[in-house]
């Protein structure tokens, strides 16, 4: 240890000289530690690196353009750097010259790199220091550069993150956005705080806030200041990051948020970071940062490189304050996270045997804290832990997590004088991730195992079925073989009423894999070894190692979306199975499974839906039935709504428990592919329907803005009803492939398009089915006598042109022009080919060919109080409900009969129609043809029910 240095008020007191050596020997010291610690080509890398970011060259990595600034201050690369460098580029050569100004005024590394918490797993934080009058085009393109560099570093196996720093800003507190390794917003102060207590100058210029002694900190650009007046420093030599202001805070709000993002994939590093923002926080508004410590040990002559790790400063605050909480469980916490940092197994190092500097100062702790050679060789064999040791552990650094986020968010809500502090954006990140995290909630996995093990596996598991009191049944799994008899006095790995959630929770959790062992014991259940085996291979095929790894803080930014799935149908059920005892199944011609067989069963049972979304959750969604079908449907849909124009990825559905598993796996992807190809690929989305016939049913699938709704209709006449409802827009009208496929529906509504009426006929033995789609994609049907085609076509061809003239001329004296216009009327005749599937041919009306004999009948619709009030017109004789009431149509008819030439039978039809404002509701959107052809029938038939009366 050093003199203390002769400390006066005023800057002509000081040595600044020794101040500096002082600091550059520490500094040295720990730059030789690093290097010892070093594999050859994290050596080579960090000896490369400044040269990269003092030339532009385009054989070396990160080069961007010629104009791209570079130049360090001072920096002269030795043999070795222009060794490495013509390694890679045989045709560099070093030439030096005069730089106008040096853009790159240092790079510093930070954070673990020369301490004792620095190991094998441990990468490089890395500042570019650039100038702050570089125009921001040329930042962009530095940006790029440093870029180019990491990731030419991460190819190469050297975990680097090169951060541009411009001093300026720094002082300022303007921080970058959030990224997966830089705070952003989060922390200010206090990460200005650990870089002077961690950052080692690799070349450039120092940091002025070396000179500026302890006591003078709280004055430090006035002293600055006074510095330079007394020219004292050389601008040339120094970089100006600023001093350590107080501490605002709402910072240590914002950085236990960022710790917490950083804990969820490395708990023991954040946790002693978390408890120190504690034990700052306990001090506010008198902060003794750590920063400030090392400065004043460094003023006070100290130079034991131990007595200035800033890890193993931070353990004592820590520890000083855990003592003083009373909270030995917390302290113990703390010293199992440091230990863990070190990541050098004492228990496996001689007492008596050669240790590093690491190794001595790690026995010195384990000493002081009492911990037994037992307790040391438990905490090295961590990766060996059990599920049962791992939950604990986990459920420690859970609630050390949710204990700090509270105390911490208490303190800034009592602290804060401003809320704009940490970005919004930055919040949203944060937050996110934690919450997907650690919130608990139903069908979520809990990934137990993160930042503790990745050496769960178990070789053998056992699955019992047991029954609570009430009699719900449930699942047990048991690490090893663990009989009937032994489940009362053995601990279970877990419990869960979903077989799939409790082997998905297994599976993502790595205690099995294909290789595991599965004893199945339940009696009274479908469910068999090999669909047992089936499901974990197909969880390993769906869902690698990869994805559930750590994602980037632009996942985070948007809403949670599908990175992998799979969806179980029918796990541990037979659909087929009828009678369990003597194993009777369904068999049928009839193969689609929403509707199989004689009995139209549906033979999709149970659905289990594993996702794994991008903010790293594992969910497990159950359905049950058509309902559930349909829910799951509609709840997939809502990962990726339909206004974004990205469909949501296929489902995999798979089925392992009957014969027919594969076809009503593929039947179910089916429908959610088909459902897919109506919602996401045609502008109609908004006003499309889809039509599914499930069971002796039909749902009418459509959406409200971006969420799927179905509705459901219990028979094919329920169907024809529903179609038959008028529309205020067009409809687009889309049938499951499999639904109603015999019949004539589908082929009707492939026609369908706004704008067109279409008349579509089929003649029976005994009359006519007539279908009408109208401009709005609306049902009219009817079953009607039949004569001859021409009669047919020609009447209904009159009746269209007489009612869309009264339409358009009613859309003309609107001030509404919403009302889609009839563009053109079509006729179909529907018949059978060869195969004896139905068609459609479309015909055109004969004006010439004599049509046979009917009767042409005018009706105008009006309200009174209400009701509807009818007048016909025949042979310009005018007939009324209002006159006539109940016997209107008999009347009409008898005066049709009087005026028969022979008794030639022939039909009555209503040409045309006339509805009144009142009808209407003095709204255009209501002029729609199936309207008008819903009063022609209705008066149609009545005139036919008179006419057999009569």
């Amino acid at each position: 240890m050093k003199d203390k240095l002769h400390i006066n008020t005023s800057p002509e007191g000081y040595d600044f000289s020794e101040i500096k050596q002082r600091f550059f020997d520490i500094n040295e010291n720990r730059l030789k530690r690093i290097d010892a610690d070093l594999r050859t080509s994290q050596r080579d890398f960090l000896t490369l690196l400044p040269l990269l970011f003092h030339v532009n060259h385009p054989l070396l990595p990160g080069y961007i353009s010629k104009d791209t600034p570079i130049g360090i201050p001072s920096y002269k690369p030795g043999k070795k750097s222009l060794h490495l460098a013509q390694k890679i580029a045989r045709s560099f050569e070093f030439k030096s010259k005069a730089y106008r100004e040096f853009n790159i005024e240092a790079i510093y590394l930070m954070g673990s790199s020369g301490t004792i918490a620095y190991n094998d797993s441990s990468d490089f934080d890395i500042w570019i220091c650039h100038s702050e009058n570089i125009d921001e085009d040329l930042v962009e393109e530095l940006e790029a550069k440093a870029q180019a560099v990491q990731e030419w570093a991460n190819k190469n196996k050297i975990e680097a993150n090169i951060y541009l720093v411009n001093p300026g800003k720094l002082r300022k507190g303007e921080l970058g956005f959030l990224t997966d390794e830089s705070s952003g917003s989060a922390l200010n102060s206090l990460l200005l705080e650990e870089f002077y207590r961690t950052s080692v100058l690799l070349q450039g210029r120092y940091p002025l806030w070396w000179l500026v002694p302890p006591q003078h900190e709280h004055e430090y650009e006035d002293y600055v200041e006074r510095l330079k007046e007394k020219r004292f420093v050389h601008s040339k030599e120094h970089i100006d990051f600023g001093g350590l202001r107080s501490i605002e805070a709402n910072e240590f709000y914002g950085a236990t948020l960022w710790l917490l993002y950083k804990g969820i994939s490395s708990p023991y590093k954040s946790i002693l970071k978390i408890l120190l923002m504690q034990a700052y926080a306990s001090e506010f508004p008198q902060v003794d940062m750590l920063g400030m410590y090392f400065k004043k040990s460094v003023y006070e002559g100290e130079d034991e490189l131990e007595l200035l790790d800033p890890y193993i400063m931070m353990l004592d605050k820590v520890e000083d304050f855990l003592k003083n909480s009373g909270d030995e469980d917390r302290l113990r916490l703390a010293r199992r996270s440091f230990y863990f940092k070190v990541n050098e197994k004492m228990s496996e190092i001689e007492n008596d045997g050669e240790k590093n500097w690491r190794q001595r100062a790690l026995t010195k702790l384990i000493n002081k804290w009492g911990w037994s050679k037992a307790d040391v060789e438990v905490l090295d064999k961590k990766e060996n832990w059990k599920i049962n040791q791992v939950l604990t552990e986990r459920n420690a650094l859970i609630y050390e997590f949710k204990i700090s986020y509270r105390f911490l968010s208490n303190f800034a809500h009592r602290h804060v004088e401003s809320k704009n502090l940490i970005r919004q954006s930055d919040l949203n990140v944060l937050g996110r991730k934690i919450y997907a995290a650690f919130e608990r909630k139903a069908g979520k996995i809990d990934l137990v195992y993160r930042g503790i093990t990745e050496q769960l596996f178990e070789s053998h598991l056992s699955l019992h079925k047991l029954y609570s009191d009430n009699g719900t049944s449930f699942w047990v799994a048991f690490d090893g073989v663990v009989p009937a008899k032994d489940v009362a006095i053995t601990a279970p790995l877990k419990r869960s009423l979903s077989l799939v959630e409790l082997l998905c929770w297994c599976y993502f959790n790595k205690i099995i894999n294909q290789k595991t062992i599965v004893g199945l014991y339940s009696n009274d259940t479908d469910l068999t070894d090999k669909e047992i085996r089936s499901l974990i291979e197909n969880l390993e095929s769906h869902f690698y190692k990869t994805e559930i790894e750590e994602r980037s803080s632009d996942d985070y930014r948007q809403p949670a979306n599908i990175i992998a799935n799979a969806t179980y149908i029918n796990v541990g059920i037979d659909p087929l199975l009828i009678d369990r005892k003597d194993g009777t199944h369904i068999t049928s011609e009839r193969s689609d499974a929403f509707k199989y067989g004689s009995r139209h069963s549906n033979l999709t049972v149970t659905i289990d839906q594993v996702l794994l979304t991008s903010w790293q959750e594992v969910l497990i969604f159950s359905y049950r039935g058509v309902t559930g079908l349909m829910d799951c449907l509609k709840e997939y849909m809502q990962w990726a709504p339909p206004s974004k124009g990205r469909r949501p990825p296929a489902i995999n559905a798979s089925s392992f428990s009957s014969y027919r598993g594969n076809s009503i796996s593929k039947r179910v992807e089916q429908l959610f592919n088909s459902v897919y190809e109506c919602f996401y690929s045609t502008r109609y989305a908004q006003v499309t329907k889809f039509i599914l016939g499930v069971e002796w049913g039909y749902y009418i699938l459509s959406l409200d803005e971006d969420n799927l709704k179905y509705h459901k209709t219990d028979s094919l006449e329920g169907l024809i009803k529903y179609l038959s409802v008028p529309n205020e827009t067009y409809s687009q009208w889309v049938f499951d492939n499999e639904t109603l496929e015999k019949h004539v529906l589908p082929l009707i509504y492939d026609e369908n398009r706004p704008g067109c009426v279409q008349c579509f006929y089929e003649i029976k033995k005994e009359g006519a089915d007539i279908y009408v789609l109208d401009e709005k994609g609306t049902l009219s049907y009817q079953e009607d006598i039949f004569y001859d085609v021409t009669t047919l076509m020609r009447h209904y061809s009159k009746f269209f042109e007489s009612i869309h003239n009264r339409m358009h001329f009613v859309a003309q004296q609107s001030s509404q022009d919403t009302a889609i216009r009839v563009d053109e009327v079509k006729f179909y005749m529907i018949r059978r080919d060869r195969a004896g599937n139905k068609v459609l041919t479309e015909q055109a009306v004969n004006k010439y060919m004599r049509s046979s004999q009917y009767v042409s009948l005018q009706v105008i619709v009006d309200l009174l109080e209400n009701q509807p009030i009818f007048t016909l017109f025949y042979e310009d004789e005018e007939f009324s409900s209002l006159q006539y009431g109940d016997k209107l149509y008999q009347e009409v008819v008898r005066k049709v009969l009087k005026s028969r030439v022979s008794d030639e039978v022939y039909d009555i039809y209503v040409t045309d129609i006339d509805l009144s404002p009142a009808i209407l509701n003095a709204d255009v959107n209501s002029l729609q043809t199936s309207r008008y052809l819903l009063y022609k029938r209705q008066i149609e038939e009545s005139l036919k029910k008179a006419v057999s009366e009569i």
